[in-house]
């Protein structure tokens, strides 16, 4: 069956809706809280979404896709260009190496994995900005307080990703 035009690009967006949220979290991660005490800490929003998508939609968010929301991520921050997209390869990986554990395992085992995971990417972040940056380390109270974070939120990230899956990207 022969697609029509209009399908066709309804296609494509909707294979670009990891991308465009993954996105929308990075630039929702910079917004100030105004919260004391934390308006320096910047929480992994954009790593839970590329873990995210590593587990359920592998095939539609690629090495180069992380990649490329890393370097943007390190542009808008001021961070040692490749720092975050160094750490969001990893964890990609490291995903994608462990599809058989995250088969049909229930929700709680995903959320402490992150919680794992998120915890090696920001020791990575810290220290790779700690090496490379000019302003050397930060302390390692505020990664570990980005870290708590981005766990904590997790759920509540991958609920509205798990709905976005299934309310845009279903085929109609």
């Amino acid at each position: 069956m022969q697609l029509t035009p209009l399908q066709r690009v309804d296609q494509s967006l909707r294979r670009q809706i990891p991308l465009l949220f993954t996105l929308s979290l990075m630039l929702f991660a910079l917004t100030p809280t105004h919260i004391p005490g934390m308006s320096h800490v910047t929480p992994m929003y954009a790593l839970a979404a590329i873990y995210f998508w590593s587990i359920y939609r592998p095939d539609l968010i690629g090495y180069g896709t992380s990649f490329t929301i890393g370097l943007l991520d390190d542009l808008i921050t001021g961070a040692p260009l490749g720092c975050t997209a160094l750490v969001l390869l990893a964890c990609q990986q490291i995903v994608f190496h462990q599809q058989k554990f995250f088969n049909a395992k229930p929700f709680g085992v995903f959320w402490l994995a992150f919680a794992v995971l998120a915890l090696g990417a920001g020791v990575l972040k810290w220290l790779c900005v700690g090496l490379f940056a000019p302003g050397g380390f930060t302390p390692f109270t505020d990664m570990f307080a980005a870290v708590l974070i981005t766990a904590a939120v997790y759920p509540v990230i991958a609920w509205v990703l798990a709905h976005a899956q299934i309310k845009l990207m279903a085929q109609p």
